[in-house]
């Protein structure tokens, strides 16, 4: 069924479907949103749902730079149905219920009906998850390696997890955190409370990270406040005296902290390393608070993976309802063409 609220007892796969963040999402200002549904189906104990919202966007900065990226942009003149949301990463969700799937189909079918929109995208899902859509509402019209998300799994302790890199790069690594040390860089995790008073400086760093494919803004002022609301949130800084130079929101939710929407001052990195810098200290506060794993979001994949980090692919799949010929040459195009950026070869 749909509800026009979040229920009070969610069963969250992730972050991304935990009541804390469905419910400060949804004030969220960044994605022009007309109208939001959820779709929740009741799952374990009595009153448990398990919840997939079902936006009418008008715009998604963050859909909209994968687009731009492409070449393929607009897909649309309508407003988009989204179910799920392209700034969150379904990486531990896996199969999705039909009940839930069927119900956002649905809506989006009677929005479609409307005039409203004529796209449907299902952003960020596993294989699993495009499983799950095919096997209910059948093939769509494109399906998108939209991006690829890491993560690691805390296991021993801090010495032990930098044992287990790489000879080369742990030396590298253990180098480049003396360096900045001795430099001045200081690395801290501030609440939300201390953490409002360097957004304004934030601000910058975040959207910093969006320049190379001339992507629009994916966050603001008011956004990165909303999300220090969030239950679990923190704030990662790098700084040197009191210059802000690295900065990753992070959130704590059950036993795992996500790690997102982060930047550097890119002047800063042969001085002080600062991306790697704020990884590692991240790492070490994730040991000394008793977390088993570190999600650490997309893009910067070679790093990442260099630095021993495991790899989810995250899906889109596109319904169209008008069946237009060229929109599937574009998803296509799309498709290529984020392949070949994930995987770091020509397009």
């Amino acid at each position: 069924m749909l509800v026009e609220a979040v229920p009070d007892r969610v069963l969250a796969s992730c972050l991304f479907d935990s009541v804390g963040w469905l419910r400060q999402w949804a004030k969220t200002p960044i994605e022009q949103c007309r109208q939001r549904r959820y779709a929740v189906v009741e799952q374990g104990l009595p009153g448990s749902y398990e919840v997939l919202p079902v936006a009418l966007v008008r715009h998604s900065p963050f859909w909209f730079g994968y687009e731009r990226q492409t070449g393929v942009a607009p897909l649309s003149e309508s407003d988009i149905t989204f179910a799920g949301s392209t700034y969150s990463m379904y990486s531990k969700r896996g199969a999705v219920p039909a009940r839930l799937i069927r119900d956002a189909y649905d809506q989006a079918r009677i929005w479609s009906a409307a005039g409203w929109t004529d796209l449907l995208v299902v952003p960020n899902i596993t294989s699993s998850g495009v499983d799950s859509w095919i096997a209910e509402v059948g093939e769509p019209a494109g399906q998108v390696l939209l991006d690829r998300t890491y993560h690691a799994e805390l296991t021993g302790s801090y010495a032990d997890y930098l044992l287990r890199l790489d000879n080369k790069v742990r030396r590298d690594t253990q180098r480049r955190l003396r360096r900045s040390a001795e430099r001045g860089l200081r690395i801290r995790l501030l609440s939300p409370d201390a953490a409002r008073f360097r957004v304004r400086a934030a601000l910058p760093l975040t959207v910093g990270t969006t320049d190379e494919h001339s992507w629009p803004p994916l966050y603001d002022e008011e956004t990165l406040h909303g999300l220090l609301s969030v239950p679990g949130a923190t704030m990662a800084v790098a700084e040197v005296d009191d210059r802000l130079i690295g900065v990753f929101f992070g959130f704590v939710h059950g036993d795992e902290v996500t790690f997102l929407c982060g930047g550097v001052d890119y002047q800063s990195l042969r001085d002080f390393s600062t991306y790697v810098a704020l990884m590692y200290g991240c790492v070490e506060w994730a040991y000394a608070n008793g977390l088993k794993r570190v999600e650490w979001g997309r893009d910067n994949y070679r790093f990442k993976e260099r630095h021993g980090l495991t790899g989810v692919d995250l899906w889109a799949l596109v319904y169209d309802f008008t069946a237009d010929p060229q929109r599937r040459r574009k998803l296509a195009r799309m498709r290529s063409e984020l392949i070949a950026y994930i995987d770091g070869r020509p397009a």
